[in-house]
C-alpha cells in the first residue's frame, strides 16, 4: 500500500490517507453519500469528491496485478452494463483459485474481434495458460486467433463463474445509479473513460484490499 501512495502524485488539498478511508466503504457496497458522511468526524467533504478521488487514484491502482507466476488458469466471460444510458459489455478475466481478477474490457458491441482483443491482454501478461469460458460461440475463434488453448467449463466451474460476474455487475450497478453528472451531458467517450477508470479501481480493491476478495461465497463454490 506505501508503494501505491508513493506511485500517486495529486495535487490535492485532502490527505491521501483520508481519500483511501473514504474510498474503501465506497467499494465496500455503500453508496457515495454514505460513503462521505464516514468522514464527518474528520473533515467534509461532498459525495461528489470521493468520486473524483476514485477517478484520479484508479490509474495507478489499476496496474498492480496478480503474481504471473501464480496464474495458472483464466476465466473469461461478460456481463451487459449501462454506461452513461448506453448498453455496454465489460468482459473479465478471473484467477478462481487466486480469487483475482486478472484484467477487463469494455466494448459496446460482442464478437470474436473483441473477445480476442480482450483474451490477448492476459494471454501476454499471465502467460498462454488454459482460459476457460462458458462455450459461447465467439470464444473458440478468439482462443484460436491468441493463440491459447481454450476449455469449455463444466457446471461447477460454471457456476462460479457467473457469480463472479454478477458480483461485479451488482457493483457496476451501483456505478450507474450513483453516477453524480447528469447523463445526458455525458459523451459516450467520457462516459466510457470513467467506466475504466471505476473498474481499475474496484479490481485493486478486489484484489488487494478485501477480505478473500469480497467473494466470501466462493468458499462454499471452491
Amino acid at each position: 500500500m506505501n508503494q501505491v501512495m508513493d506511485s500517486i502524485q495529486i495535487r490535492r488539498r485532502t490527505p491521501l490517507p483520508v481519500m483511501a478511508y473514504a474510498v474503501y466503504p465506497y467499494f465496500s457496497g455503500h453508496s457515495l453519500r454514505r460513503a462521505s458522511k464516514s468522514l464527518r468526524l474528520t473533515m467534509s467533504r461532498s459525495h461528489v469528491s470521493i468520486w473524483r478521488w476514485v477517478q484520479r487514484l484508479s490509474p495507478v491502482l489499476g496496474s498492480f496485478g496478480a503474481d504471473p507466476r501464480d496464474v495458472r488458469r483464466i476465466f473469461v466471460d461478460e456481463t451487459m452494463v449501462n454506461v452513461g444510458g448506453t448498453s455496454a459489455l465489460i468482459w473479465i478475466a478471473f484467477e478462481p483459485d487466486l480469487r483475482a481478477m486478472l484484467d477487463f474490457h469494455v466494448s459496446w458491441r460482442g464478437n470474436s474481434i473483441d473477445a480476442s482483443t480482450f483474451i490477448r491482454r492476459p494471454a501476454h501478461k499471465y502467460g498462454r495458460v488454459p482460459i476457460y469460458t462458458d462455450g459461447a460461440g465467439w470464444y473458440a475463434d478468439a482462443c484460436r486467433w491468441a493463440g491459447v488453448e481454450h476449455v469449455v467449463h463444466g457446471h461447477p466451474l460454471k457456476n462460479l463463474m457467473e457469480r463472479m460476474v454478477q458480483y461485479v455487475k451488482d457493483r457496476t450497478e451501483a456505478f450507474d445509479d450513483l453516477f453524480p453528472v447528469r447523463k445526458s451531458r455525458l459523451s459516450s467517450r467520457r462516459a466510457f473513460e470513467r467506466m475504466l477508470n471505476w473498474l481499475s479501481a474496484f479490481m485493486f480493491m478486489h484484489n488487494f484490499v478485501f477480505e478473500n476478495g469480497g467473494l466470501e461465497w466462493m468458499e462454499a463454490s471452491a
